[in-house]
């Protein structure tokens, strides 16, 4: 029977209502506040391919190149093919494949300049990074390197010489394993002087033109610096688009003098004396410059090329090297380079105005700088800031002269090689450390878009490495191209930073004295639960254990009696 209390309430009622009540509590905040503050609290990070990411660190990245050996005879063009297969296999970057082909005589018989020479390599079908060796009869020198993709040599021409113009000049297939090898295992390897002084890559590069007048009271410079850029810098540019996307800017600074004293040398000059600026002192120049140029207001790297006009009171002033020798220039033009910053040309102004200026007095001159040279200087050191190195000289050898500012194909080849691995290198380990990384902090935040330019970025360089392997190497680069924005892009978001601020052992110490309060009562309710379940099966076990003791102690009693009577 129910249990009632001396007022008249049910007190196994209120036991139950209270039961229910803690069940209620415990499954709103257990069952349901606990999984939704956990879930509302976790850090949100899409999965990622970490086991794709891994198994870059074992893929090939190999350039497939074609090389077609064009001979009159069979024999002696087996040969060549040969020996350039030979040295080429193994190429730690490149796979050349080398075919062979006879060709008449007649082909290039009539071929007496270079102009001809070219209309005849047109007739083979050459695709970007392919090469022909073309046997010509009609050659001042022993091996010609055309301005497009052709090399012609001569009947008493060696495979060793075509060999080392085709490793030194063409392939580079030292400097490519170098470049490889050295932004994977820097520690292990160091960057030759090219690597040291080429820029970086990157998607966009902003050009810098600067004319330097230290003494605008003095001198004026008359010069039109859009002109001169259109006819000489946009042309070469625009040979490199496919690189790189380039943007050409164009500023005059004033009073800006140098940040070193020239030593005064005298000579036999009109003027009696010129100004000598020590080699070693050069990097001096580059700071003050610096701090003025204002290139750094685009966040792609800034090529300057900077034109430091010299006033007459300070004119000539030339370049002196470490060994006290002065620099040969034959015009009024001195330059150096600095690697990945830009170029500097010192540009004198011509002695008879200055000594005219002096001679008559003048307070003003006006200068007119020489264009042309300055220009063909700044090409010069463009070609080697973005990656092309100048021609050692090799015996027997000659290049074609450049009939514009454009680069040779094979020179576009060369560099697109050069980028594609480096572009490719940098993806790989943009993801590998940017995988490190997720793993090992887990209070990072891994969004959606950062998840899908990861997963893009792995693709493109499977992608890029597939179709270099197959010989493809516009499609190649451009998918590397792609790849290394996409993982730089992955790799520099924002939403990476978002709660580095706040990590685990914050978070706890935040909500522990929220949820505590609550907890406990909870908690302890829980064993009131535990407690009333449990006693009230025990005691229902422990009622019929009883009943069954009552009934068998009956049943003896029964038993003993019916014993009784029948002895009876």
């Amino acid at each position: 029977m129910e249990e009632i209390d001396v007022i008249g309430h049910d007190t196994s009622t209120d036991e139950k209502y209270r039961l229910y009540a803690s069940l209620s509590f415990a499954v709103l905040l257990l069952g349901v506040g606990v999984p939704l503050w956990w879930y509302t609290t976790a850090v949100p990070r899409v999965p990622l391919p970490y086991s794709g990411i891994a198994r870059l660190s074992d893929l090939d990245m190999r350039i497939s190149t074609r090389i077609i050996v064009a001979t009159f005879a069979r024999e002696n063009g087996e040969l060549l093919a040969d020996e350039v297969r030979a040295f080429f296999a193994d190429a730690e970057v490149l796979k050349v494949d080398v075919d062979h082909q006879v060709i008449s005589s007649n082909l290039v018989s009539r071929a007496y300049t270079t102009h001809d020479l070219e209309k005849v390599a047109a007739t083979f079908d050459l695709k970007v990074g392919e090469l022909l060796l073309l046997e010509a009869a009609n050659l001042k020198e022993d091996i010609l390197v055309g301005s497009r993709r052709t090399i012609y040599f001569s009947k008493t021409s060696g495979g060793a010489e075509l060999v080392q113009i085709l490793s030194q000049w063409i392939l580079r297939d030292k400097s490519l394993a170098l470049t490889k090898n050295a932004l994977a295992e820097p520690t292990l390897y160091s960057l030759d002087e090219e690597n040291r002084r080429r820029f970086p890559a990157s998607a966009a590069y902003d050009v810098l033109l600067t004319l330097v007048n230290p003494d605008p009271e003095s001198l004026k410079i008359d010069w039109n610096l859009p002109r001169v850029i259109d006819e000489y810098i946009e042309p070469f540019l625009e040979g490199l688009s496919l690189i790189a996307n380039f943007s050409i800017k164009s500023q005059w600074l004033y009073l800006l003098p140098l940040d070193v004293t020239p030593k005064q040398v005298p000579d036999s000059s009109p003027l009696g004396r010129h100004y000598a600026l020590p080699e070693n002192v050069l990097p001096q120049l580059v700071t003050p410059l610096e701090k003025k140029l204002a290139s750094q207001v685009s966040l792609h790297p800034c090529i300057n090329l900077v034109v430091y006009t010299v006033p007459c009171d300070k004119a000539p002033l030339h370049i002196y090297t470490r060994t006290g020798h002065r620099s040969k220039s034959a015009s009024n033009v001195e330059a150096f380079l600095s690697p990945r910053w830009g170029g500097v040309v010192i540009s004198n102004p011509p002695l008879e105005v200055c000594e005219e200026a002096i001679t008559k007095n003048k307070e003003t001159v006006v200068v007119m700088p020489e264009g042309g040279t300055i220009m063909g200087v700044f090409l010069a050191q463009l070609r080697l800031l973005l990656g092309i190195p100048d021609a050692n000289p090799i015996k027997g050898a000659a290049l074609v002269q450049l009939e514009n500012s454009k680069p040779r194909d094979w020179e576009f080849d060369a560099l697109l090689r050069i980028r594609t691995i480096e572009q490719l290198t940098s993806a790989k380990l943009t993801l590998q450390s940017l995988s490190q990384l997720l793993k090992e902090i887990s209070s990072i935040v891994i969004t959606e878009t950062v998840g899908n330019r990861i997963k893009s970025a792995l693709d493109l360089v499977e992608r890029s490495a597939e179709l270099l392997e197959r010989g493809h190497l516009v499609q190649g680069f451009l998918l590397s191209k792609e790849a290394f924005v996409t993982a730089e892009a992955a790799f520099t978001d924002p939403s990476l930073l978002a709660l580095l601020y706040f990590p685990e052992d914050q978070k706890y110490a935040v909500y522990v004295p929220l949820f505590l309060p609550i907890m406990i009562p909870v908690l302890l309710s829980l064993k009131n639960i535990y407690r009333y379940f449990f006693e009230k099966k025990v005691n229902g076990d422990m009622g019929k254990e009883e009943e069954t003791l009552v009934e068998d102690s009956e049943k003896i009693k029964k038993n003993e009696e019916n014993v009784k009577l029948k002895t009876g």
